[in-house]
């Protein structure tokens, strides 16, 4: 039996007839389903804004749009963060800077990040939190105050997560999700930005409409720059379904990464457990010396894995050369594998993995 890398909780006939029956309505493209998801997850966040989008990414490049950066202007972000998060700020001509995170972690090093804000100054910090994992600091906030920096969280894989009782990504200006295949709640392809900032939303949400502010959207009329980032009904139908469920998919993705935190006893390998009392996984992580002899056991095994976030650094986008001191981060991204994980996996298929992988 070959347990794949990624297996996620699925109602395939209540998804058939909710698209049915957004075809069936003729409001395939953005429409009542989509507002009204949009209306869930403003409520269930607890902001006064929730803006769809077609993907996490988009939803990053939807923030940038709204920060007015300009050319050459610093934008500071973990090393360990998907390029995403960048990217949007890259093509707008800014400079990206880089902290490290902990040691055998995702968790940002607040001592890194809070002395390059101290040093560069920058315009927009974006604040990632990875695999649900919580990253907050009061020094951090407090800097916020001193040098009024814009900050953007990407909470792309942080959708359930809590913090002090209150959601990731909605602590500060702007916070991103991802609604992909792989987060806990998805529309397949999906993404969200939350604000309660009146004006911050209204620029959102001409970003994602072409450049038209919600004011103009009858007359058509663009007023600024933007992009068609609308996402559709049949999507945001698979989104409601999958909402509906979040409860149970919240349960079990919890109870998965527990097994293997206590299943998992072969020292070779270092399973990463999630920081923080309130976080929800989106991945099962392990570190290992030998990640390409690892893989290879995996994958003769049956075992379906594949490598965990890479450093920001080694994609060869970021050319500032004051990149240093990222020990932590750059050897987490030659030792980290993402295990078969999932809330479509069962407790006793998590048991049997286990055996495989204490085997090695």
């Amino acid at each position: 039996m070959f347990f794949p890398n990624l297996k996620i909780f699925t109602n395939n006939k209540k998804y058939s007839r909710s698209i049915s029956q957004t075809i069936d309505n003729k409001k395939m493209s953005f429409g009542p389903k989509c507002k009204f998801l949009e209306n869930k997850l403003k409520k269930h966040l607890s902001v006064k804004y929730a803006i769809l989008t077609t993907s996490g990414t988009n939803a990053l490049m939807m923030a940038a749009l709204s920060t007015k950066i300009k050319k050459n202007d610093k934008v500071l972000c973990s090393n360990a963060a998907w390029v995403a998060a960048t990217n949007p700020f890259l093509i707008m001509g800014a400079k990206i800077v880089v902290s490290d995170t902990k040691k055998n972690s995702e968790i940002v090093d607040f001592d890194s990040l809070n002395k390059k804000i101290i040093q560069e100054k920058p315009k927009v910090v974006i604040l990632v939190h990875l695999n649900g994992q919580p990253n907050y600091d009061e020094k951090f906030h407090k800097l916020k105050k001193k040098y009024k920096f814009f900050v953007i969280e990407d909470a792309a894989q942080a959708f359930l997560s809590k913090h002090n009782n209150k959601f990731c990504g909605t602590k500060y200006e702007i916070g991103c999700y991802s609604l992909s295949i792989a987060k806990p709640i998805h529309m397949v392809y999906g993404g969200l930005c939350v604000t309660n900032n009146k004006y911050l939303a209204n620029r959102l949400i001409a970003a994602r409409n072409n450049g038209m502010f919600t004011k103009n959207e009858k007359n058509s009329l663009a007023t600024t720059t933007g992009l068609n980032l609308k996402p559709s009904d049949i999507h945001a139908s698979i989104g409601l379904e999958n909402f509906r469920n979040y409860k149970k998919i919240k349960k079990t993705l919890i109870q998965n990464s527990k097994i293997y935190e206590k299943k998992i006893t072969n020292k070779k390998i270092k399973f990463l457990k999630p920081e923080g009392k309130e976080a929800i996984p989106n991945f099962a992580q392990v570190l290992v010396k030998n990640r390409s002899h690892f893989m290879k056991y995996c994958i003769k095994n049956k075992i379906g894995v594949s490598k965990g976030l890479r450093g920001l650094v080694e994609t060869g986008l970021i050319k500032n050369k004051k990149i240093q001191n990222l020990k932590n981060s750059n050897d987490l991204s030659k030792r980290i594998v993402r295990i078969p994980f999932g809330s479509g996996y069962q407790k006793n298929e998590i048991l049997r993995i286990t055996q495989v992988l204490n085997k090695y």
